[in-house]
């Protein structure tokens, strides 16, 4: 039997999008086969395509589904990252931007979990996802900083429910256009704005637009902590964990993360304008702060600027 878990970040997605996520060497088809044959159970029924899912939610196979070609994720020692802490319960490493947390196709190398698998082989099976053993959380491939995994199961499960109750705090440091407020909470759900469509919205108050699939609240604070010219470094704290959160959050108040292609325009899409190499954003998770799951102390680990997102900063009299 194999069973997995929907987390906070995936409430609102269709059990047919969920399960091919699984298995993405496999077609739309093949999952929708499984699931009319009743092969996909959810919460121990079977499960309909277009089933919402919740946090919690256990969703199984009640049969042993076709393995998908190259789906079983291979160690990469080509992939370096620092490591922030580890213990023989958990590690936190710090992925460099330009690299993807985990693979999105059968086969894939060259990604952090293929890195953390050839640093950590016991990681191996644990979690949710074959492709993603022992991750706790994921950051954009153009976003930097501190990632923590666990190196045993009852950490995982642990940690994992800390997530899913907002109990751990992840602190970001970015770069914008213009100047937000001082301090302020954007208090505003998030949606996609079509079946097909990679971006996500966010419902401003008193801007007209099209109805949002798949809303989910997210809150997130920011703090203003310099601003010079045309862009201002800002921090920004936040427990929930909706996709693409912060970058959706600050551009729909108008302040999107320079050098991000999806959200900022023409400021994101020409990397001449800010002199950040393609599908870098100014988004570095700097911080984050857990309990630890064997003794139950506060944890706070840091990941410390990397040089390009010091060097943009400084040029530009951030920092």
């Amino acid at each position: 039997m194999q069973r997995y878990t929907v987390a906070v970040s995936q409430t609102g997605v269709r059990l047919e999008r969920f399960v091919k996520e699984l298995f993405p060497g496999h077609s739309r088809r093949d999952v929708q086969v499984w699931i009319r044959d009743g092969k996909v159970l959810c919460n121990g029924r079977p499960g309909k395509k277009g089933t919402i899912l919740a946090p919690g939610d256990c969703v199984e196979f009640a049969s042993l589904l076709p393995e998908t070609p190259g789906a079983v994720l291979q160690p990469d020692p080509e992939v370096h990252f620092e490591i922030l802490y580890r213990d023989s319960f958990l590690i936190a490493l710090d992925k460099p931007a330009g690299i993807s947390t985990h693979p999105l196709r059968p086969g894939e190398m060259g990604t952090l979990a293929n890195g953390l698998l050839a640093h950590c082989p016991e990681v191996q099976g644990i979690g949710y996802s074959d492709r993603e053993p022992g991750l706790l959380h994921r950051l954009d491939r153009g976003t930097s900083g501190v990632v923590l995994a666990a190196l045993k199961e009852a950490a995982f499960e642990n940690l994992r429910l800390q997530f899913e109750q907002e109990r751990v705090i992840k602190v970001y440091a970015a770069v914008v256009v213009g100047v937000p407020p001082a301090r302020g909470l954007i208090d505003f759900p998030i949606g996609s704005a079509g079946r097909r469509s990679s971006r996500l919205v966010t419902e401003v108050p008193g801007k007209s637009q099209r109805r949002l699939r798949h809303i989910q609240p997210a809150q997130t604070r920011c703090r203003l902590v310099r601003s010079a010219g045309r862009y201002s470094l800002v921090r920004l704290l936040m427990t929930s964990g909706v996709r693409h959160q912060l970058r959706v959050h600050l551009a729909g108040i108008g302040h999107p993360v320079v050098g991000d292609s999806l959200y900022a325009g023409p400021v994101g899409r020409d990397s001449d304008s800010t002199g950040m190499p393609a599908g870098r954003h100014l988004l570095h998770a700097s911080a984050i702060v857990f309990y630890h799951p064997a003794d139950g102390r506060r944890l706070r680990i840091l990941s410390p600027l990397p040089e390009d997102f010091r060097t943009f900063a400084r040029t530009h009299s951030l920092l």
